[in-house]
């Protein structure tokens, strides 16, 4: 039997991003709010 080596493990990033990040990153039509509203 071959010895296979195992890919070299990545830890992955964990990002974070606060509510106001993300409306500007979306805007209300995605987030369903203005600036921290409810748009119904």
């Amino acid at each position: 039997m071959e010895d296979k080596k195992l890919p070299e493990y990545k830890v992955p990033e964990v990002i974070t991003y606060t509510a106001e990040e993300i409306f500007e990153a979306l805007g209300p039509a995605h987030t369903g709010s203005l600036r921290g509203d409810s748009a119904f």
